[in-house]
């Protein structure tokens, strides 16, 4: 009964995050605020992480990413020039069309946009296992129901030595309305009761305390959920720079 609790509550966000996104997806580029939070997004994946890319992307060693939660794909008309291919993923079928469009018309000739529910199997054998050297997602996982489930199947898809980069608000940065809105409806504290309870025992009390989840992640979970959940390692998480409201990004290595 549990799990077809949780599976509901998930299908349940799902359904509508993805009325949500598709319904924005036409002028969700109009947007200037999400303009500005996608470059923002590349100059901080870039100063984290920039040296890890171009210490890769040669022609002996092709850099792949995918991105979680890519929209109509504002980042990856930024970083395709730093890596050999990118992948986008989102559960919105008017994101996905709208990044689509954007590949064909200006020629992203790297860059791959599909639209899945990442823990629908069928739906994410599409991608390689193993396949990725990095897995970025920028401001998706707090909309998650399940961080614990879409983790591990993100995982599946990241090459030994590859790195998971996360990068969401701050816990207790929700007074941000103009950008960290949200259109779901519902109980944070059963949200953050269920994310404990699946997380179990390998989360510290500190970590528990302070789990956040739809308002954004304390560092002490973020450190906690890398290295105890996700087994993780050379894990780094601080505050994110450059940011204009608080921020914070998570990286780690898949272990070889």
């Amino acid at each position: 009964m549990e799990t077809k609790g949780k599976d509901s509550a998930h299908t349940t966000l799902l359904k509508a995050n993805q009325d949500h996104f598709d319904e924005q997806a036409t002028k969700w580029d109009d947007d200037p605020e999400y303009v500005k939070v996608s470059r923002t997004s590349y100059a901080t994946i870039m100063h984290h992480l920039g040296r890890f890319l171009s210490s890769r992307d040669d022609d002996d060693h092709p850099t792949s990413i995918l991105n979680f939660g890519c929209g109509t794909g504002l980042l990856e008309a930024q970083l395709r020039s730093n890596v050999t291919s990118i992948t986008g993923i989102d559960i919105s079928d008017g994101m996905i069309l709208r990044m689509n469009t954007k590949i064909q018309a200006e020629s992203w000739t790297n860059v791959t946009a599909l639209q899945m529910d990442i823990l629908d199997e069928a739906q994410a054998s599409l991608l390689p296992i193993q396949g990725f050297d990095m897995i970025i997602s920028c401001y998706t996982f707090h909309h998650l129901q399940d961080v614990t489930a879409v983790g591990g199947a993100l995982l599946k898809y990241l090459k030994p030595g590859g790195y998971l980069c996360i990068i969401d608000f701050a816990a207790a940065s929700t007074e941000n309305n103009d950008v960290h809105y949200h259109h779901t409806q519902h109980d944070h504290q059963q949200e953050q009761d269920e994310q404990q309870q699946t997380l179990g025992m390998k989360l510290s009390e500190a970590a528990k305390a302070s789990i956040g989840s739809h308002d954004g992640f304390s560092k002490r979970f973020l450190i906690d959920y890398y290295q105890s959940v996700l087994d993780l390692e050379n894990v780094t998480v601080e505050d994110a720079t450059p940011v204009e409201y608080p921020t914070v990004i998570a990286y780690g290595q898949k272990k070889k």
